[in-house]
């Protein structure tokens, strides 16, 4: 009676798989864990005032805190599995010459985005924002930060922080304000 043999080869498009499968179920986690943590506002009988004036309707300045830590948290535990899954990739050892050099130009440009949004949450600190957490992607920018009221002039001096780090247009950049 004859076996055969299974060979199980793990090539590097099989790595690449299971790492995106692993990055796709951490999004999935932290999604779920970050709208369980959002609140519900209800609407109220009482409604006042002009159609488009801005009122205030809830306070997350004890949270606020919590949400930079906990979105900082969030930002290294992501790069760490993308850095990951770009060493996995590279120690794989079946890759061509293009692929080495196409998983190095990944990494270098993982390293500069991190290096690029370091900088630009440096740079918001030392110009009097408590806080902030900037998130470069290719498809542009996003800009978080913790101030008491956000004007005119705070929102140049974000983009401008930015913009001499990196280019986006206009219209890519995104400020959110956490008070």
């Amino acid at each position: 009676m004859k076996f055969k043999r299974i060979n199980l080869i793990i090539g590097k498009k099989q790595i690449a798989i299971a790492s995106l499968t692993v990055l796709l179920g951490a999004a999935v986690a932290v999604n779920f864990i970050v709208q369980s943590g959002k609140k519900n506002i209800e609407p109220t009988e009482e409604v006042g005032g002009n159609y488009g004036d801005v009122e205030y309707v809830a306070d997350y300045t004890a949270n606020s805190d919590a949400y930079f830590a906990s979105a900082r948290l969030e930002k290294q535990q992501a790069r760490d599995e993308a850095a990951q899954v770009l060493a996995v990739m590279y120690q794989g050892g079946d890759m061509t010459q293009d692929e080495l050099l196409t998983t190095e130009a990944n990494a270098q440009n993982l390293s500069q985005i991190i290096a690029s949004e370091n900088a630009v949450e440096t740079m918001l600190k030392a110009q009097g924002f408590e806080d902030a957490i900037c998130y470069i992607t290719a498809n542009g920018a996003n800009i978080i930060v913790k101030t008491d009221g956000l004007d005119a002039a705070g929102a140049a001096k974000i983009k401008s922080a930015l913009l001499s780090e990196v280019e986006v247009s206009a219209d890519k950049i995104t400020i959110v304000e956490v008070k």
